[in-house]
């Protein structure tokens, strides 16, 4: 799904958008870059092809959040700017980290996506690499890539809170690893790794799932009805069994 709409997006994000953030303060040297970054937007957001080609190289590479590798950039540019702008677009462009090498430049940064279909506005929270090589005194892309962050979009529901006390304990993930302590306060059910902690939200009785995880868990019992540990459920999915040892 992400692979042709999302190319889109890194094509066109809205200058609009960009100039609206807060930007951090950056030497000379960076702020070129970025500059450079919003003068290809801007260029994308016009359907300028002659502008935007400049400041992208022939020999461009795009790696897109589903591994699609993309080494014709510009001949993908023109087809992906028949879509109107509100197909999909990029908001909210933040959490600029840039990096400059002498004539080589690396920017990272963290960007809000949205995609229209026909019932449904999908969200996800990216983030992107950009390389620049400076020719000619002009920053010039050379290669992207970008990837989705692990936000969970799922919505807890209702359940009996009654059955979390048997979900309390530790568990093990696999020999000689960090143990998860899962426990229960004020009628919810938490989960620590560590000094990372989060809330189990419900997806059913015995089924949950935490903000910052795109996967889930469910637990496990035995014939007895005796929690002995959990499957994990990867979005892709594998799943990893988690063993119940304290």
């Amino acid at each position: 799904m992400h692979s042709i709409s999302c190319l889109l997006v890194a094509l066109c994000l809205s200058a609009s958008m960009i100039r609206a953030q807060d930007q951090p303060k950056f030497s000379p040297a960076q702020q070129e870059v970025l500059d450079a970054y919003k003068a290809r937007v801007e260029a994308g957001e016009k359907r300028d092809y002659t502008t935007w080609s400049r400041l992208v190289a022939d020999d461009c590479i795009y790696s897109t959040d589903d591994g699609e590798l993309y080494t014709n950039v510009k001949a993908h540019t023109l087809e992906r700017w028949k879509l109107p702008h509100e197909y999909d677009n990029g908001v909210n462009p933040r959490d600029y980290v840039i990096h400059v090498y002498d004539k080589t430049a690396v920017m990272n940064f963290r960007l809000t996506v949205h995609e229209q279909f026909t019932d449904a506005d999908i969200i996800s929270e990216q983030r992107y690499t950009e390389t620049y090589i400076k020719q000619n005194g002009s920053w010039l892309l050379i290669a992207k890539q970008w990837g989705n962050l692990p936000v969970n979009f799922h919505k807890p529901v209702a359940v009996n809170g009654s059955l979390y006390k048997d979900y309390v304990g530790e568990y093990q993930w696999r020999p000689f690893g960090v143990v998860e302590t899962v426990s229960l306060r004020s009628g919810k059910l938490w989960s620590q790794f560590g000094k990372d902690e989060d809330e189990y939200l419900p997806l059913g009785s015995e089924t949950f799932f935490v903000k910052s995880d795109i996967g889930s868990v469910t637990f496990v019992r035995d014939a007895q009805g005796l929690v002995t540990g959990f499957t994990y459920h990867r979005w892709d999915g594998q799943e990893i069994h988690v063993k119940k040892i304290k």
